[in-house]
């Protein structure tokens, strides 16, 4: 049977360096030194600083995951660290300052700070420890290491079981090009929903190939059809608009920027009765589409929901009538067309027509 990583002494080391760091914040903080220490009463060995100071990574990702970035911190600025390119996005639970010519490291974590499933535990036992550490200090210890182990002993499962993944089940189609850029850009946005900031695009329109600036108040994601968007209100048009990821080619988070979400705004309610990416101003009323799918693709609507309003009527010769209720049918159009002859539209008549006046264009390619 295959073993998954062990967490080793990682739980009582991460709870000493956190309890060392809580016992010297009231007196100015805990320096390197005093964490060397604390790892060494584990470990029975007196580590590097590069061990101190990813420690102190790991407990702040504990608190907050989005809490690391590009911003090093001091006493790091000449160490190599391949997570120096990320984006600063999160608070950090222990802080670090700088006093002459040593650094300070200081608790300054909040009750929301901990990830869901430990949150309860942790914090009653961190707001206990103050007040109980002279009759508790051992109980509170020995409950945060379990509380570390079990966190640390979840993320080494989690590792091993997406290796064997990786190993029996392959996943293709299409894809970003440079997926890194895609997250980053995401992580960006979501960080300023969160802090209710701006962003600045360059994003390149499609029908011309120009690339132009936006300045967008983001309210939020959308993945439809294997893309992401961005929807937010566009501060030059004054309208919300839906922005491709993959045609902004630059984002940037106006950092002393501020926004606030339209009042009772909700991303499921503007766009669960739209077939594609518009918004409410240009996929106009909702309206009944109407298709007749035959025998053989038509188990595919059996089995999957291309839109939450789908209806599957079943049909004398195997086939199937498919009925939506939605707004924007226009951009059905490329989606109907890659069913081939296999999907016929029956109303509305203007979709019909549009289909087939997009047929005949694409044909004339071929003429």
């Amino acid at each position: 049977m295959k073993r998954y990583p062990r967490t080793g002494t990682q739980p009582e080391t991460m709870m000493k360096i956190l309890i060392t760091v809580i016992d010297k914040t009231p007196s100015g903080g805990a320096t390197l030194e005093d964490l060397q220490d604390a790892y060494a009463e584990i470990n029975d060995r007196r580590p590097s600083l590069r061990t101190i100071y990813r420690y102190i990574r790991r407990l702040n990702l504990f608190f907050d995951p989005l809490s690391y970035g590009e911003k090093p911190e001091p006493g790091e600025e000449g160490l190599a660290d391949e997570d120096a390119d990320e984006a600063v996005i999160g608070e950090k639970a222990i802080c670090s300052i700088r006093r002459g010519s040593k650094t300070y490291y200081i608790f300054c974590g909040k009750e929301d700070d901990l990830p869901a499933g430990n949150h309860d535990a942790a914090m009653m036992l961190l707001g206990m420890y103050p007040q109980l550490r002279g009759a508790m200090k051992s109980s509170i210890e020995a409950a945060m290491q379990s509380i570390f182990r079990n966190s640390l002993s979840g993320l080494s499962t989690f590792a091993g079981i997406l290796c064997e993944l990786e190993h029996v089940v392959h996943v293709s189609g299409a894809f970003p090009a440079d997926p890194a850029k895609s997250e980053a850009m995401i992580r960006e946005i979501l960080r300023a929903i969160r802090e209710k900031k701006r962003v600045r695009l360059s994003y390149l329109r499609t029908y011309d190939g120009a690339v132009t600036e936006r300045v967008v108040e983001p309210h939020g994601l959308l993945y439809r059809l294997n893309n992401w968007y961005l929807t937010g209100l566009c501060t030059k048009r004054q309208e919300r608009r839906v922005f491709l990821l993959l045609n902004i080619k630059d984002l940037a988070v106006l950092e002393n920027s501020f926004y606030s979400m339209p009042p009772g705004f909700s991303l499921k309610e503007a766009y669960q009765d739209i077939w594609g990416t518009w918004t409410d101003d240009e996929s106009g009323d909702l309206e009944t589409v109407r298709i007749k799918v035959c025998a053989g693709p038509a188990e595919r609507f059996r089995h999957n929901l291309f839109h939450e309003s789908q209806r599957v009527q079943e049909l004398t010769d195997g086939g199937i009538e498919v009925t939506y209720l939605l707004a924007g049918a226009q951009e059905m159009i490329p989606w109907l067309m890659s069913w081939g002859g296999a999907v016929e539209v029956l109303e509305p008549a203007w979709l019909r027509e549009q289909l087939i006046s997009s047929l005949q264009e694409t044909l004339r390619c071929y003429l």
